[in-house]
């Protein structure tokens, strides 16, 4: 295939940044990418998008052009080719990840009227079953869990071994679970 040789001096030039050879390459092919962006991508701005897309990667890949292999204006309209299959990819891919995705609710995730009522009732009964506790045994769940107290510092706040604090919290916290456990159903 015999090439004109004006291709490798034009891309060279447009490569080096005159701006002689930018306006003849831009003269000389922008329509034409702009086309085929219509054809491709059905929408002006996106063709338009195209032909900037395509000058910028051509002004970074110039160098890659063999005008052995194609001529100048079959080569820049391959790559805006590659371009634009690149976008349609991307948004097919978009879509599909929009369609498949995860719906997300238009529900608040912020508790009902009934959760807050649960709750209410859960922390009456847990009040009324840390009453019933021996105060020993209360203290100890009072300063390790509403307190978030370690059993090292309810040890020498109470002036008890750290065992002794262990075994009561242990033993307060049986009562409470059995109480839940059995008493479930008598919420009144």
């Amino acid at each position: 295939m015999k090439v004109p040789h004006g291709d490798a001096t034009l891309i060279t030039a447009f490569l080096q940044k005159e701006p002689e050879a930018a306006g003849q390459l831009y003269d000389r092919i922008a329509s034409r990418i702009y086309g085929l962006g219509l054809s491709l991508l059905r929408n002006r701005t996106d063709a338009e998008d195209l032909v900037q897309d395509t000058f910028l990667k051509v002004w970074r890949t110039g160098a890659r052009f063999d005008p052995e292999r194609a001529s100048l204006d079959t080569w820049m309209l391959l790559v805006a080719r590659g371009l634009a299959i690149d976008l349609l990819r991307r948004r097919s891919l978009e879509t599909r990840k929009l369609a498949f995705g995860p719906k997300v609710s238009e529900a608040s995730d912020e508790p009902g009227p009934e959760q807050h009522a649960e709750m209410n009732d859960l922390v009456r009964r847990a009040g009324q079953e840390m009453a019933r506790l021996p105060k020993r045994q209360r203290s100890v769940l009072e300063l390790t869990y509403l307190a978030q107290r370690s059993t090292n510092e309810v040890a020498k706040i109470m002036g008890i071994p750290r065992g002794t604090v262990k075994s009561r919290a242990h033993a307060g916290m049986a009562v409470l679970q059995d109480a839940f456990r059995d008493g479930s159903d008598d919420a009144a």
